[in-house]
């Protein structure tokens, strides 16, 4: 039993964050409400709505999509906790989203889901593919590029909208993927302030 909980620790955050979503889509929908990315309400100071609306969901179907999703990056890229935590990931692309969602997209009044995040959290992964060499890799980025362009050229998909009771928010799949870009980048700082350090000390 030990052996396996020591080798799959790095899913942990993963079913951690799963888990989280679940107890809140538990809520009743009053307390719901105080955590849902709202734009009037953001105006008004409260911030925590920047990286709580990500963690909650439309309806059962919108938590299976997102949850099933979620699996599925932290079985590709579960292994790649030691570049950059889950936490931070998440904090990151939770915190870009809204921001970019609140500035540049003010006819979204309210959005919730996790699906932005996990545009960004899977982007990051598949450039880690790339650096690492990973087979897969480019055609991974190449796959999430395409399925944004579509999507910008195309717009929501009306059935799956009706199918989690919301408009899918295709503005925040760009910025998730905006998001894993950024990730990326400040990967490649910390690795390139490591590299000085190690050097500096010789």
């Amino acid at each position: 039993m030990q052996t396996f909980l020591k080798v799959n620790r790095a899913y942990l955050p993963f079913c951690g964050l799963l888990l989280l979503a679940v107890l809140l889509f538990m809520l009743p929908q009053s307390q719901q409400q105080l955590l849902a990315y709202q734009r009037f309400a953001l105006a008004d100071g409260e911030l925590w709505r920047l990286f709580s609306g990500h963690l909650l969901h439309s309806n059962l179907y919108h938590l299976l999509l997102n949850g099933g999703g979620l699996l599925i990056i932290m079985l590709l890229h579960a292994g790649y906790q030691r570049q950059m935590s889950l936490l931070w990931q998440l904090l990151v692309s939770s915190l870009l989203i809204s921001l970019l969602l609140y500035w540049l997209n003010p006819e979204v009044q309210r959005y919730v889901g996790l699906s932005g995040v996990l545009h960004g959290l899977l982007f990051f992964g598949a450039l880690l593919d790339i650096k690492t060499r990973k087979t897969g890799g480019v055609l991974l980025t190449a796959g999430i590029l395409a399925k944004i362009a579509y999507e910008q050229y195309q717009g929501p998909d009306a059935e799956l909208g009706q199918l989690i009771s919301a408009t899918v928010a295709i503005e925040a799949h760009l910025y998730g993927v905006i998001s894993g870009a950024l990730l990326f980048a400040l990967f490649l700082l910390k690795s390139w302030l490591a590299g000085n350090s190690r050097n500096n000390k010789h």
